[in-house]
């Protein structure tokens, strides 16, 4: 009886082992690929050697490491927990337009996060500023313009949903998504860095709240849930050339944001598909299209990189708030005519 049973014990015990040393081996494969070195969209000129994580070492004898160059159309902020990056790009897109477009790569280490600021922060949407004089003043190292948020407040619109700071601002929404934007559509961002995408009417602030957002952004269409382009941008509902501000995910902690001009001489402007199709190729899997048009900003260092009033100053316009990243004494630069 012992000999009969002694093959089958051996046999379960072997199948045991090659379990155990299979599920040890894909575990190893996951670390290996959780721990593979960060790497940029792309290289930035003259960057230090950085950590396995994208940022500069904590013993480095330079806290950050800064390129601004308007001339080549790039600019990038590095520190201990922060890295940007910003190319400017000059092409010909869809049906023959001409575009200036922007691509900003942001990467934080975990409890970095983006924060809207309020021109009037006690009376949210009842003071305009330009966007650098605002930016200035809140010594943002990268400042964007939002949701369009502040303004919906001042105009005594429908606000949205939503929530800043883990505080829900407005929990006043559509039922589903509009055919004209703004579409009320959101992102969300969560305290462990992710974000995610929702249709108008899909879910409310405090739902958002319980799962863990602390802030929102609404606007819309979606451009990117789960990797898959939105449907409303599919059925070519925003297809009319337009300036354009993006903000998406790669992965938690990092993100991806897409500033595109128009409405001058030197760039028409573009459809919501082109850029959809941009950010997934960039490798977001959320995105949002964020408010458009002439309100378009995007802010490095208190130096505004996109504007109309090159253009056509009168075209030009204020914003109430801005979406903001970092801070920095920026009265101790000296950036020249960089």
């Amino acid at each position: 009886m012992m000999e009969r049973m002694e093959q089958p014990m051996n046999q379960t015990l072997l199948s045991r082992f090659a379990a155990l040393l299979a599920a040890l081996v894909l575990c190893c494969g996951c670390a290996v690929a959780q721990s593979a070195p960060f790497a940029p969209i792309y290289e930035v000129p003259g960057a230090p050697q950085l950590t396995d994580d994208g940022f500069v070492p904590d013993d480095s004898q330079e806290a950050y490491y800064l390129l601004f160059d308007n001339e080549a159309g790039e600019w990038a902020y590095i520190d201990h927990e922060m890295f940007i990056h910003i190319k400017r790009f000059n092409g010909v897109v869809e049906r023959d337009r001409t575009l200036i477009w922007y691509e900003t790569e942001v990467k934080v280490k975990p409890g970095v996060k983006f924060v809207t600021q309020h021109a009037n922060p006690e009376a949210i949407g009842r003071r305009f500023m330009w966007a650098q004089d605002l930016a200035t003043q809140l010594n943002s190292i990268l400042a964007i313009s939002d949701d369009f948020y502040g303004f919906r407040v001042y105009a005594k619109r429908k606000p949205g949903v939503i929530i800043q700071n883990g505080q829900i601002l407005a929990d006043d929404s559509l039922k589903q998504p509009h055919w004209s934007l703004p579409t009320y559509d959101l992102i969300a961002y969560f305290s462990d860095g992710s974000m995610k995408t929702y249709l108008a009417g899909s879910i409310g602030a405090q739902e958002l709240l319980a799962q863990g957002a602390t802030d929102t952004w609404c606007f819309g269409p979606v451009l990117l849930s789960e990797g898959q382009i939105g449907q409303q941008v599919l059925d070519k509902q925003f297809e009319y050339i337009n300036p354009r501000m993006t903000l998406g995910m790669i992965e938690p902690n990092h993100y991806f944001i897409m500033t595109v001009e128009g409405r001058h001489r030197n760039s028409d402007g573009v459809g919501l598909i082109w850029v959809a199709e941009q950010m997934r190729d960039h490798g977001c899997t959320e995105a949002l299209n964020l408010d458009g048009g002439n309100s378009i900003k995007l802010v490095f260092m208190g130096q505004i990189l996109n504007s109309q009033r090159h253009y056509n100053e009168k075209n030009d316009r204020t914003v109430t708030s801005l979406i903001t990243l970092g801070t920095f004494p920026l009265d101790t630069l000296d950036l020249g005519d960089k």
